[in-house]
């Protein structure tokens, strides 16, 4: 499955248009197909986007499941902001598992 960001947004920065990915991704994860999210045209980029779509499935489907999808035609800066929001929510995913000690 072939997701085309333009065809929805101008822009990989906002949290609503990070939700309508999620929604779009979760559908074709949960139809086990293989996906591709192309950037092509997006070049402003920002956490929330990413938060609330790709790192949001990878807490809740596993980082493997998100680590297959194709970034196709995203930029370096994008692929940046893209890296530290999954690197963020491993973290948190590991802090939850392991309380800190008092």
């Amino acid at each position: 499955m072939m997701i085309q960001l333009k065809s929805f947004t101008k822009d990989a920065a906002s949290r609503t248009k990070g939700l309508q990915l999620k929604t779009k991704l979760e559908h074709a994860i949960k139809e086990e197909r293989n996906i591709s999210v192309d950037f092509d045209g997006i070049d402003k980029f920002a956490s929330p986007f990413f938060n609330n779509s790709f790192s949001a499935l990878g807490i809740q489907y596993g980082f493997g499941t998100i680590e297959k999808i194709e970034l196709l035609n995203i930029s370096d800066n994008g692929k940046l902001v893209f890296d530290s929001s999954i690197e963020n929510a491993k973290f948190l995913t590991m802090v939850k598992k392991s309380p800190l000690p008092l």
